[in-house]
């Protein structure tokens, strides 16, 4: 069946990338051999998780260590990400498809959310191996589930978001691998910052009505908003 409006071209895009990836293999398994290896070192490296101890307990200049596995969980997921997103267009780059892509009767917007879905596919993929392994390796223990999936879910959308832009800005360069983290880092430290804070509350033991009502569930909406609007109407100046 022929895709017509806005979504299901958005649609059919999307589905086109991710069977290419099917096919191809060459976005997910780096991204899940960073995440396995970086897993594995810190298994191995780090040392056992103590039960948590009162902030006002801790030595001067210590750090918890859920703040620690927290920061690593989310380091990973970013490095792993940025690995994904240097080649959200190198299929177009390579068969230099990406003027035949610009052709297609759909807006620029549309073009965004359908290499932004890819990308989601691909980010959920390495978080559900990078806290399944941190979980099983350390012992780790939520109590509530859907509290972290809501954080992955709105930290998700902004790195994706801005990913995907800064990734179309990096496609027409040589240097891409190396451009890409240069321009997104800066703007991503904003919902990592939040990302982290609140994982390691989860991870630390806070009660969920306490974690739930800090001001970093109000940062990262506002930066979703803020910066997917910003992605999508800067796309089209990014892929000309």
């Amino acid at each position: 069946m022929k895709a017509t409006g806005f979504f299901g071209k958005t649609y059919a895009l999307t589905v086109k990338d991710l069977r290419i990836e099917m096919r191809a293999k060459e976005t997910l398994p780096p991204m899940l051999a960073f995440a396995v290896i970086v897993s594995l070192l810190l298994a191995f490296t780090l040392p056992a998780v103590p039960a948590p101890v009162s902030p006002a307990r801790l030595p001067v200049g210590a750090v918890e260590a859920a703040d620690v596995l927290a920061g690593f969980i989310w380091v990973t997921i970013l490095f792993a990400g940025l690995i994904g997103f240097a080649r959200t267009f190198e299929f177009e780059r390579r068969e230099a498809a990406l003027d035949s892509m610009l052709l297609a009767p759909l807006d620029r917007s549309g073009l965004f959310m359908a290499k932004a879905l890819a990308n989601l596919v691909f980010i959920v993929a390495v978080e559900v191996f990078v806290f399944a392994a941190f979980f099983i390796f350390f012992s780790l223990e939520i109590s509530n589930a859907s509290l972290l999936f809501t954080i992955a879910l709105l930290a998700d959308i902004g790195f994706i978001s801005v990913g995907t832009l800064f990734a179309a800005l990096a496609a027409q360069t040589r240097s891409r691998e190396l451009i890409l983290p240069i321009l997104a880092l800066p703007a991503l430290v904003p919902v990592f910052i939040a990302a982290v804070t609140l994982t390691a509350d989860l991870i630390a033991g806070v009660p969920v009505s306490a974690v739930a009502g800090r001001g970093w569930f109000g940062i990262l909406i506002a930066y979703d908003v803020i910066m997917t609007t910003i992605a999508a109407l800067a796309f089209e100046a990014a892929v000309e």
